[in-house]
């Protein structure tokens, strides 16, 4: 068998392997905004500057919807959002 063959027969055909995203779950973060909003440690102006300053998609108007409970947003941006919280938690 030469290299080549045994690189493909072991799944390493030379494509990187793609990592699956981890799914959040949007109601923990939506808990962990709306608390850290509630304790006035951010507004929720300044925590979507953050948020977006990190690469989050969202206008502030489905931002706020979002953390309101109104609508769902894309898993990247809830990764962007958790990462955010994160960091604003553990300066």
């Amino acid at each position: 068998m030469t290299e080549k063959e045994a690189k493909l027969a072991n799944g390493g055909g030379g494509m990187a392997e793609r990592k699956v995203p981890e799914v959040i779950d949007q109601e923990v973060i939506r808990r962990e905004a709306s608390s850290i909003l509630a304790a006035g440690d951010v507004s929720l102006t300044e925590l979507w500057i953050e948020f977006f300053a990190r690469g989050g998609m969202a206008g502030l108007e489905e931002f706020e919807a979002f953390v309101r409970g109104l609508m769902t947003v894309a898993n990247t941006d809830l990764q962007i959002l958790d990462l955010t919280l994160d960091e604003l938690r553990n300066p």
